[in-house]
């Protein structure tokens, strides 16, 4: 029986009800804001969460674990994928004071405890996605004698093949299952990627990147994580500074290593002429790197115009919600793309086997899931922007930006985000709506996101953080909202309660 995302949902209850679950209900604003803060009563109750921003019970047992297996005074442990990864975020982040152990399939990184460094691994394991995942935690354990039992999944002859085939398609005809990479994260890949293009493009001198729309965090801090000190990421944050992107061309032209971009982005769900941005890139050889995870690539068709496709697969191919996995598509069509390829593959984290076998039981109902999700979200925007304790109202087809999302999509393929501005108190409709609040989206149960509080609360609390919010136009009062396969009426109608409470 498939979770719903309406009702009431206690502190740090796991949905779907399975260990794995990505999502965990913050019920109340004070729920929310302790979290945050890292109250440690609301982080008790957190066993689980979106698994690069909520360390998963299993893997904090496996810490706890290896620990016992000798002597561990003063030292923190990460785990990672790999010894390479544990290198990287010491050489990225300057740590002198570090210890690397190799456990096999997995390695730990050790740095002082209660320094600074801390605070470096963790950011770089959220933003890189180069940790371990549960279900191989869970593996482990059982491996070791310290767990009994472990979740059950089908089989599958070739679960990665599947996967492939059924991403492939989505992508069009520009890309085959052999054009795909996956990776244990969406993060993962686009890491993956960009130290690829970073690399490659320095060889060839181009030393300047543009960061095309308000993008996720994690893209955000990848992009400078890995641009050196002779590089540079120009921002054009809102719709309204896209039209900047001409006259940046014209005095930078070759120097233009690239440009990344989010088709539509996220939060707000705008969209660029990527026509236009495809042709200037043409004229100075520069990268096309598009990310159509919000509507999915199924509804947003970038292929035939972008190098590298960036995709989380966490949301609509992992649409049950308890499984982390990202893709790369390399068109066959472009050969600065396919020239990143081959490296790439080296460095990508690849999802472990028993991620690749619980996706393979979701990924066949990705279209119908997305075609249900089309219809439903059309008519919960009708209700939204109908009513007046709501204001702004973003998703693919606003009218700022409704020509340039058709344009690759055609009409009525939204996806299932629409993102809405409270007006009023977003504290008390935040507190009275009967619906999962989580991060993540592209579920088949509907989820509520308090945006700004969860991807940018640092911002919020500097003057400077929330003038920076201010010009990307992120309010406080933005909320994501993402359709499941519950009846759009039901949807309608727990919003409106709240409203009305409110």
């Amino acid at each position: 029986m498939k979770a719903s995302g309406l009702g009431r949902f206690a502190l740090g209850q796991p949905v779907p009800n399975r260990d794995h679950a990505v999502c965990v209900s913050l019920p109340t604003f004070r729920d929310l804001i302790g979290y945050e803060e890292k109250d440690p009563a609301t982080r008790a109750s957190l066993r689980s969460g979106y698994p690069r921003f909520v360390q998963h019970h299993l893997i904090g047992k496996l810490i706890s674990y290896l620990n016992s297996q000798g002597p561990n005074d003063g030292w923190q442990r990460f785990l990672f994928s790999d010894e390479k990864s544990c290198k990287d975020a010491i050489k990225l982040h300057g740590i002198s004071n570090s210890r690397i152990i190799n456990h096999g399939f997995f390695s730990s990184l050790q740095v002082p405890h209660n320094g600074k460094d801390e605070e470096s691994i963790g950011t770089f394991l959220q933003h890189t996605g180069c940790g371990i995942s549960s279900r191989q935690a869970e593996d482990y354990l059982l491996e070791q004698g310290k767990l009994d039992m472990r979740e059950s999944i089908e089989q599958h002859e070739d679960p990665e093949q599947l996967v492939k085939q059924v991403i492939a398609k989505a992508h069009g005809p520009e890309v085959s299952e052999d054009d795909i990479l996956l990776s244990s994260s969406g993060a993962n890949a686009f890491y993956s990627l960009f130290q690829t293009a970073s690399k490659t493009s320095r060889a060839k001198g181009k030393n300047l990147w543009v960061r095309l729309g308000w993008l996720y965090l994690d893209t955000i801090e990848v992009m400078n994580l890995l641009t050196g000190d002779k590089e540079n990421v120009i921002a054009l944050d809102h719709l309204d500074e896209f039209g900047k992107l001409d006259e940046i061309f014209e005095e930078y032209g070759e120097r233009i290593a690239g440009v990344v971009t989010e088709f539509p982005t996220n939060p707000l769900l705008h969209s660029c002429n990527l026509q236009r941005v495809k042709e200037l890139c043409l004229k100075s050889n520069a990268l096309l790197i598009i990310d159509p995870t919000m509507t999915s690539p199924k509804n947003a068709n970038v292929s035939a115009l972008a190098d590298v496709v960036v995709n989380s697969l966490t949301k609509y191919a992992g649409s049950g919600g308890d499984v982390m996995m990202g893709s790369l598509a390399f068109p066959r069509g472009s050969s600065l793309g396919r020239e990143l390829f081959d490296q790439t593959s080296e460095l990508i984290r690849p999802p472990f086997s028993r991620d690749l076998l619980r996706i393979s039981e979701q990924v066949p109902n990705y279209e119908t899931f997305i075609e249900q999700t089309n219809k439903s979200l059309i008519k919960v925007v009708d209700f939204l922007q109908a009513q007046p304790k709501i204001g702004k109202v973003y998703w693919a087809y606003q009218s700022d930006n409704q020509k340039a999302f058709e344009k690759q999509a055609g009409p009525d393929r939204p996806g299932c985000v629409a993102s809405f501005e409270i007006n009023g108190s977003f504290e008390t409709f935040y507190d009275q709506l009967e619906m999962l609040k989580s991060p993540s989206f592209g579920t088949h149960f509907s989820i509520c996101c308090p945006y700004t509080y969860l991807a940018h609360y640092s911002l919020l609390k500097t003057k400077d953080g929330r003038k920076q919010l201010e010009r990307a136009k992120l309010t406080p009062n933005l909320l994501r909202l993402s359709v499941g396969t519950e009846n759009p009426e039901q949807i309608m109608e727990t919003i409106g309660d709240a409203l009305r409470a409110s």
